[in-house]
C-alpha cells in the first residue's frame, strides 16, 4: 500500500496525531505538511489521509485549496479524512461534515476526529474561553493521551489497513 498523508498544523497538535497515525499504517507512507511543503503529484498514491485542525469553523485555507485543486483525482482514490478538534464522537464528525467538501465526505473510507488540545501558552484567552464553551457542550466521553483520542487513531488506521 503506498499512502499520502496531507495535513496542516497550526500549534502542532495535528501533527503528533498524523505520526501516531502513520507508525500504525501498513506500507510505504509519506507525509506532508501541506503548510511547509508543496504537493507535486498525488496521482501515484492509492490511499490519501486528509486531515487538520478546525479554527472558527473552517481548515486552514492552504488544506482547502489542496481539496479544490484536487478533488476530481481525489474521488478516483481512497481516502480517509480527520479533523483535530476538541469535539468527540458525533460532534466531531458533525465538524468534519461540515468542512470537508461533500464529494470527498461520501466518498471517504473512514472519517474520524482524533482529539484536541490547547497549548494555552500559544492561544489567546478568547480562543481559549471559545474552546470551553465548546468543550463544555461535548458529553461524549472519551479517553485521550495527551489530547489525542488512542482509540480513534487505531479504528481509523485498521480500516485504511484493510481496504482492498
Amino acid at each position: 500500500m503506498n499512502v499520502l498523508i496531507v495535513y496542516a498544523t497550526k500549534y502542532g497538535f495535528t501533527e503528533k496525531c498524523v505520526k501516531a497515525l502513520a507508525n500504525k499504517l501498513y506500507g510505504k507512507v509519506n507525509i506532508i505538511n501541506i503548510q511547509q511543503e508543496v504537493i507535486k503529484d498525488i496521482s501515484s498514491y492509492n490511499t490519501i489521509i486528509i486531515g487538520g485542525p478546525i479554527y472558527a469553523g473552517r481548515l486552514p485555507k492552504k488544506l482547502r485549496r489542496f481539496l479544490v485543486d484536487n478533488t476530481q483525482i481525489l474521488l478516483d482514490k481512497k481516502i480517509g479524512l480527520f479533523v483535530a478538534c476538541s469535539m468527540s464522537g458525533e460532534n466531531a464528525l458533525k465538524q468534519l461534515n461540515d468542512v470537508f467538501p461533500n464529494e470527498l465526505c461520501n466518498k471517504a473510507v473512514v472519517k474520524e476526529g482524533f482529539g484536541g488540545e490547547i497549548n494555552k501558552d500559544k492561544v489567546s484567552l478568547f480562543y481559549r474561553l471559545i474552546v470551553k464553551m465548546v468543550s463544555k457542550a461535548d458529553n461524549s466521553a472519551t479517553t485521550r493521551n495527551n489530547g489525542i483520542i488512542s482509540e480513534n487513531i487505531n479504528r481509523f488506521a485498521g480500516i485504511i489497513n484493510n481496504c482492498k
